[in-house]
């Protein structure tokens, strides 16, 4: 559920005919304990406005899931939550390196 959103701006490009380069996959080659992956190219320092809008997609099912408690329609409950888990999730994955590398350099 939580890449529905990535996998859908895919589709719109390709349909779009749009163009983008291939981003390979990070390998961080950490292959001893002592190696660590903080300080490593390939990962990002800022949001970018997927990220962005993941969250907001997050905040915006969960209110419906509050919605949905307090009017008393639970037909679409479990729906919601699965949304609010899956883009929570992503958004969470997406931005912790970022919060790992602020207060690795701090």
């Amino acid at each position: 559920m939580g890449l529905s959103l990535h996998n859908g701006l895919a589709v719109i490009e390709g349909l779009l005919g749009r163009k983008t380069p291939f981003v390979r996959t990070p390998k961080f080659n950490i292959t001893k304990q002592e190696d660590g992956w903080m300080g490593n190219s390939y990962l990002r320092s800022s949001l970018n406005l997927t990220t962005i809008i993941e969250g907001t997609l997050c905040l915006y099912f969960i209110y419906g899931c509050i919605i949905g408690f307090q009017l008393k329609d639970n037909g679409l409950l479990f729906f919601h939550i699965m949304l609010a888990l899956g883009f929570g999730s992503i958004f969470i994955y997406s931005i912790k390196p970022l919060f790992a590398q602020k207060t690795k350099v701090a």
